[in-house]
């Protein structure tokens, strides 16, 4: 299973917030308009400019180009020390892709897989409550990976993201109750999470929603299916407050 799964920009997302808001510098606000006008090249060196004087999203923003290959020609290698500036800082989002570079390992960016790395900084970012980085740290708990292998342990950072509707989390978690891996079998739970799956998940994500569905469905009988969506609406009644 697919453990990030597709989502909205987070460039164009944090270009929105931003705009809220004045910029400390005036060319973080220069390259707010160029990307504005279509001109991502040139924002670019904009942000450059402003994360070589400390600006923390500006350092984001141009680690991002880089991985994306948008506005910039696509660099692994390029893109980690601006990622690492800005989690050295204190952003999540840099913290998390921080990270992911450690988890993975990335031969461009001349970086082994390192899960003490991995496990650092995202614990750095479920500090600041990222779904993202619980889900990391839930499986990472899970299959023993840079830490003692603690099911316990693995289950409570996944209930934390589960939480923050995080997609990927309650795919995994209807495969983990319907299977009764480390757990007691519970199809309704099971049924629950897929039910949530399927109602926070981006229309793009069919296909991984159709694989999970596919690969729990006999372990799922109908009247545990239709309890698990009523159980889920519960659940959305009582958590989703947006």
């Amino acid at each position: 299973m697919s453990r990030h799964l597709l989502k909205s920009s987070l460039l164009q997302i944090l270009v929105f917030l931003t705009l809220s808001f004045n910029a400390a510098h005036a060319d973080f606000d220069r390259g707010l308009e160029l990307y504005q006008s279509g001109d991502v090249t040139a924002a670019a060196e904009e942000w450059k400019l402003d994360a070589a004087n400390g600006h923390v999203i500006a350092a984001f923003l141009v680690g991002h180009l880089y991985k994306s290959g948008n506005g910039l020609t696509q660099s692994d290698r390029l893109a980690f020390p601006y990622f690492l500036q800005a989690a050295q800082r204190g952003h999540s989002d840099a913290q998390i892709q921080t990270a992911l570079y450690y988890y993975n390992g990335d031969e461009e960016a001349d970086i082994d897989q390192n899960y003490a790395e991995a496990i650092k900084w995202f614990d750095e970012a479920a500090l600041q409550f990222s779904g993202e980085a619980q889900y990391y740290l839930g499986v990472m708990h899970r299959e023993g990976q840079g830490v003692a292998r603690d099911r316990a342990e693995g289950l409570r950072w996944l209930s934390l993201s589960a939480n923050k509707f995080y997609v990927p989390t309650f795919l995994l978690l209807t495969e983990i109750y319907a299977k009764g891996d480390g757990v007691v079998e519970e199809p309704v739970k099971a049924a629950m999470y897929m039910a949530l799956a399927q109602r926070y998940s981006d229309p793009s994500n069919t296909d991984i929603i159709s694989d999970v569905y596919d690969a729990t469905k006999r372990y799922i009988g109908a009247e545990e299916r239709a309890e698990g969506r009523l159980q889920a609406q519960l659940w959305i009644n009582a958590n989703d407050k947006r």
